[in-house]
């Protein structure tokens, strides 16, 4: 079998928001893309860094809907793990295409807390802001949607996404997001989806970290961008051959 993790790195000047969502750059690309370097080599899993505007729309958070918009990945790949640039493979991380090696119909993504463990009550409340969840039930949010920052896809799932992701292109309302839109297209898609293990995408950022419950760890909130954060030091002692400027972040 043929996999690939993938990574979008991209001038937001090129594109017409480059300040949407208040996303901008920040140091932690350089950890994360080292770290799935390392990773990749270490489990002969292709990688690739997208550093080119190819959709062009809005802001490079859209970018990774060419995964289904695009269908010669497809030809090249039998699955595809998209992965969000503050995202961090630890040393101690296994294979993942191992781990979760069946290539069906399901789109994979690791179990969140907030959504899965919610009430259905507190799912509805924690999307009060998203304008594509307005008229969904709580029990919805709470089965159906992700947290899109580690995902992988196949033929199969991408196949059947496809009408839906489709329109990204037609798009007006700013308020709504990628990953709004991501689980706008699973919930009409009807995509079945697998719950990983939540190892795959730990929400943190360098506070009280055990690695035995870490595999992949995902930047929580905009502590990447402020330059106390924890998060340095823990990324600095993991990954000490990364060297990153940390004077443009706000104190």
């Amino acid at each position: 079998m043929k996999n690939l993790i993938i990574q979008y790195y991209i001038d937001t000047s090129l594109y017409t928001q480059p300040n949407f969502n208040n996303l901008g750059p920040s140091p932690a690309e350089q950890y994360s893309s080292h770290s799935f370097q390392v990773y990749c080599k270490k489990y002969s899993i292709d990688y690739i860094k997208i550093t080119k505007p190819k959709l062009g729309f809005k802001h490079p958070t859209w970018e990774r809907f060419d995964l289904w918009m695009d269908r010669s990945w497809w030809d090249r790949y039998d699955q595809i793990m998209y992965v969000d640039s503050d995202v961090y493979a630890f040393p101690h991380a296994p294979n993942i295409f191992e781990s979760y090696h069946v290539v069906d119909n399901k789109l994979k993504s690791a179990h969140y807390p907030k959504f899965r463990d919610s009430s259905p009550q507190q799912a509805k409340k924690i999307q009060k802001l998203n304008p594509l969840a307005e008229s969904l039930s709580g029990e919805i949010i709470n089965k159906r949607f992700i947290q899109p920052g580690v995902i992988i896809l196949n033929k199969f799932c991408t196949e059947l996404m496809l009408p839906w992701i489709s329109q990204y292109k037609n798009l007006k309302d700013d308020r709504i997001d990628d990953g709004m839109f991501l689980n706008h297209c699973i919930v009409e898609s009807k995509v079945e989806l697998l719950d990983m293990d939540r190892k795959w995408n730990h929400k943190n950022n360098g506070e009280n970290i055990d690695k035995n419950l870490i595999y992949f760890m995902h930047s929580l909130g905009g502590k990447k961008h402020k330059k106390m954060s924890k998060l340095w030091k823990i990324l600095s002692k993991i990954y000490p051959e990364v060297k990153i400027n940390l004077l443009q972040l706000i104190d």
